[in-house]
């Protein structure tokens, strides 16, 4: 018999599997969508779908992570996911909240959905980006981050906001790797049923008319 315990980890469990599956579904063809932007401008639209659907993924499992009962916020691998992910809280509260953002005073002077920042397939040192919506004079964006230590850029694809820029790669990463220690860590001593995915159940309903009179 499950204690109401026991069921709030198996519900926080489920909420961050199919969290991180969305996560990787938006960032699995992220960078190839934007390199075909130049030559389709209307791949804009599936990038951004990703984009904002990353962020999304991401506020989730942040907020999932920090309801689990017996988990503290405190764990170094807690820690360490949240501090990397927190530009997340960041984006999604200004796209949750547009009409917020469009009613200032002065208005802001970024496109509203930001700036879309790829690096080239062909040439490595090299970088574009897509200033999304009216180019009013002004206007600024933000573009891709290079890390002059490293010598190379931060992130393949990013998204800027205001003076941010949301760098995908870095994010995935943490999010990875938060992952394979806090699902393991749900799961241990639990049913052998809450740990398998592969399989759905599946219930299938057919509506039998009644002959007629």
């Amino acid at each position: 018999m499950l204690t109401s315990l026991d069921l709030r980890k198996i519900l926080c469990f489920d909420g961050l599997h199919y969290s991180f599956q969305l996560l990787r579904h938006f960032e699995s063809k992220l960078w190839d969508t934007c390199c075909k932007i130049p030559d389709d401008n209307s791949q804009v639209i599936t990038a951004l779908a990703s984009c904002w659907g990353f962020v999304d993924a991401v506020h989730r499992i942040r907020e999932i992570s920090q309801s689990i009962p017996g988990v503290s916020t405190k764990h170094a691998e807690m820690r360490a996911f949240l501090t990397a992910s927190s530009i997340a809280e960041e984006y999604r509260h200004y796209i949750q909240h547009l009409r917020n953002q469009l009613s200032k005073e002065p208005p802001n002077s970024f496109p509203v959905w930001g700036s879309l920042s790829w690096v080239d397939p062909i040439i490595p040192t090299r970088t574009h980006t897509a200033l999304l919506g009216a180019q009013i004079s002004g206007t600024h964006n933000t573009g891709s981050v290079y890390d002059t230590w490293e010598r190379k850029w931060v992130s393949k694809v990013c998204l800027g906001i205001d003076n941010q820029s949301f760098n995908f790669d870095t994010i995935f990463l943490a999010s990875l790797r938060f992952e394979s220690f806090i699902l393991p860590l749900l799961t241990e001593g639990a049913p052998a049923e809450v740990q398998f995915h592969e399989k759905l159940p599946i219930i299938t309903f057919d509506i039998v008319s009644p002959p007629a009179a």
